[in-house]
């Protein structure tokens, strides 16, 4: 937000941190059905907060980026909420938590092994939009994300009976985890680069000293949440 005001936006910033802590407290407790209802009362109240008198000038210009603020962080964020409120899971007790945790650690993994392969090997650009990241980085990212997604399931999964089937089995949940991460995950560091450059801004904030804001942190993580908790549901891997 405060990067927001520096190059002349003027959101709602109490309103969206407001907007956003409540997204999560409801995705907790009330699970995905709470999040359209939280968006909508976002949007209502944004638009009421600046016909209130409380914003700034350009009503429409900053309805916009705190929608888009609360929509991106708030929205995409609270699913790891969602996550840890999915109970059963045979194996791996609350296979939310299973669930969430592997995603973690898989896009850490895409973060450390992009980092790495890059620096070391990396030399051809991968998008206009972020002229750091190469193609290189980019296959090193997603092969450690794969790595570790595989390497995860086959710890946590503990099997009754006859062995799984590879493709429906921990491994074919590995693959799963794994190929969403290391698409979803590149996703969202391009997605936040562009932002940044449209901006003008080196890092969205300074929360963390020498790695920018949080988001700066978090962007990958921010695309990989929902779509893991979206493929987890259509896979069955909460039963």
């Amino acid at each position: 937000l405060a990067k927001l005001r520096e190059v002349g936006y003027e959101p709602a910033a109490l309103l969206g941190v407001v907007g956003t802590a409540a997204m999560v407290f409801a995705a907790y407790h009330r699970g995905e059905a709470a999040l359209p209802v939280a968006m909508v009362l976002v949007v209502i109240f944004s638009m009421l907060w600046f016909l209130a008198g409380a914003g700034g000038g350009q009503a429409t210009l900053n309805i916009g980026v705190t929608v888009f603020g609360v929509g991106w962080i708030g929205l995409c964020g609270a699913y790891a909420a969602v996550l840890l409120g999915v109970q059963g899971g045979a194996g791996v007790g609350d296979a939310g938590k299973g669930i969430l945790f592997g995603a973690i650690l898989s896009t850490v993994a895409y973060d450390i092994g992009g980092y790495f392969v890059g620096r070391s090997v990396g030399s051809s650009q991968l998008s206009a939009a972020s002229p750091n990241k190469t193609i290189e980085g980019l296959l090193g990212g997603c092969i450690a994300a794969l790595t570790v997604a595989l390497i995860y399931n086959e710890l946590v999964s503990l099997p009754d009976g006859p062995p799984p089937d590879p493709l429906t089995g921990p491994l074919g949940d590995g693959l799963a985890l794994g190929l969403t991460v290391a698409v979803m995950a590149p996703l969202g560091d391009l997605c936040q680069s562009m932002i940044k450059r449209d901006l003008g801004v080196k890092d969205m904030g300074s929360v963390l000293p020498g790695h920018g804001g949080l988001t700066d942190r978090f962007d990958a993580l921010l695309f990989v949440l929902p779509a893991v908790y979206y493929i987890a549901k259509l896979s069955d891997f909460f039963v």
